[in-house]
């Protein structure tokens, strides 16, 4: 396993000034003995539920308006973001530091021994709770990977599932998956296409989707992104619409057989 180029050497900037549309509240119950946090963002009567999965720096301003806007889209959604990571994300400081970064990763967020999995089940408990019928599942970088394991789970009701920029994708990561895939690739990643050529024998009622954007950087939709730059929030707005329309168009299928 290891991490895109970009990861190591793009450190995260400042966003554009946003106001937060969602907040911060605790999950229904405890994790690994503890009380912890998601941020909830979306009409509160959404029928259709989304999980969303930070990059390794954690909870970002533009990683945050990317979630509000997502959420504002297609009429709806209701997005939990749970906070994964118990002392924060990676430092700025080690940005550089490949190898003190893949032992952060191991140590901080192994989907297992990190309860990255209880973090996403009691969330997606909680948005069915208030009254979400349908859920997907998306991530960024790392948190892409935990998206795609969550929905790889034999139990998994996830609709779809995927992330922009995502690391550690191959086709065996993916071999599992219980519902289709989007991703959105940047310049970095290594060819996506045949990561989503490998699913499609799985006959899933919507097609998986996949689109590379050639002149965004790795992260430009999380922590590395600087939507400042008139370029990266075009990007971004771009990448808003192609999540929310594809996550709309699988809950609009599966809401027909409700």
């Amino acid at each position: 396993m290891s991490l895109v180029s970009a990861c190591c050497n793009t450190p995260p900037v400042d966003a554009a000034h946003w106001h937060n549309k969602g907040e911060y509240v605790n999950l229904s119950r405890k994790v690994d003995g503890e009380d912890r946090r998601t941020y909830l963002t979306g009409p509160k009567d959404a029928k259709r539920g989304i999980i969303a999965i930070y990059d390794i720096f954690g909870y970002h301003p533009t990683g945050l308006q990317f979630f509000d806007r997502i959420a504002e889209s297609y009429g709806g959604f209701r997005i939990s973001a749970p906070d994964v990571f118990k002392n924060g994300g990676v430092k700025e400081s080690d940005i550089t530091k490949t190898r003190t970064m893949m032992d952060w990763i191991i140590d901080n967020g192994d989907y297992k021994k990190n309860n990255v999995d209880e973090y996403i089940r009691v969330a997606a408990e909680d948005l069915r709770k208030a009254g979400c019928t349908t859920i997907s599942i998306f991530g960024q970088c790392w948190g892409a990977l935990m998206a795609v394991k969550a929905a790889s789970e034999e139990d998994s009701t996830f609709l779809c599932v995927g992330g922009p920029h995502p690391s550690f994708y191959s086709i065996e990561t993916v071999k599992d998956v219980k519902a289709p895939l989007i991703i959105l690739a940047s310049k970095d990643e290594a060819d996506m296409i045949p990561v989503i050529e490998s699913v499609k024998h799985k006959n899933f009622a919507v097609e998986s989707f996949h689109k590379r954007y050639d002149n965004m950087h790795h992260g430009w939709t999380g922590a590395r992104g600087d939507w400042a730059q008139a370029d990266q929030f075009k990007a971004g707005l771009e990448a808003v619409e192609d999540l929310a329309s594809f996550f709309a168009k699988v809950a609009a299928v599966a809401e027909t057989k409700l």
